[in-house]
């Protein structure tokens, strides 16, 4: 057993995106995404993988194989990692939520 506290991960660089590493298991690996204002994540897949993304703070817009969605604290959202996936924070705070990545 494996416990992380996520406020003490957390972290934010005014150059580029942060996302440490949460937790890792033999099929599975949660990341903690950290965008302060402005940033993004360049479009990118996980091929095999099922993702879980889960908004925690601040709000972001994600597009999804060309489809875009805000998602803001207690979003939850189940994608296909064959999916394109570009995470933007638009917004004025930063933002950070938690990527479950689950091999199928």
């Amino acid at each position: 057993m494996k416990q992380v506290n996520l406020n003490e991960i957390e972290a934010y660089d005014d150059e580029k995106f942060i996302r440490p590493e949460v937790l890792k298991g033999e099929r599975s690996r949660v990341l903690l995404l950290c965008l302060r204002p402005g940033q993004l994540v360049p479009p990118h897949r996980h091929e095999g993988f099922e993702i879980l993304l889960h908004a925690l703070r601040g709000t972001a817009d994600v597009t999804l194989d060309g489809e875009s969605l805000t998602l803001r604290p207690g979003d939850v959202v189940l994608v296909d990692g064959a999916n394109d996936f570009a995470p933007v924070n638009n917004g004025t705070e930063n933002f950070s939520m938690l990527i479950t990545l689950v091999k199928i």
